[in-house]
């Protein structure tokens, strides 16, 4: 029950706010994990995490099947819905 109303919340944070809605909710989980604890400097380096991974998922989706593209927000999404799978499972046992 607690996975698919997770997975329902994504989806509309998703519907609304649009693919690259995973990126953000992605960052503050890494921030997390890198071991930021604290407000203000989690709060900095989510914002960095955000910003690499978006920028590395663009990077991926102009080079990948050059010399087309892959939107950056479906490859975000690609990474982003195993990731919180992964984090539900881990977190429900």
């Amino acid at each position: 029950a607690l996975l698919a109303l997770a997975a329902c919340l994504t989806a509309t944070a998703t519907m609304t706010i649009g693919p690259l809605s995973f990126v953000g909710l992605m960052a503050p989980h890494i921030a997390r994990m890198l071991g930021f604890r604290r407000t203000m400097p989690h709060m900095v380096i989510s914002a960095l995490a955000g910003g690499v991974l978006l920028v590395f998922a663009d990077w991926c989706g102009r080079m990948a099947l050059f010399p087309y593209q892959i939107p950056a927000g479906l490859l975000s999404s690609f990474i982003g819905a195993p990731y919180f799978i992964y984090l539900l499972r881990k977190q429900s046992r």
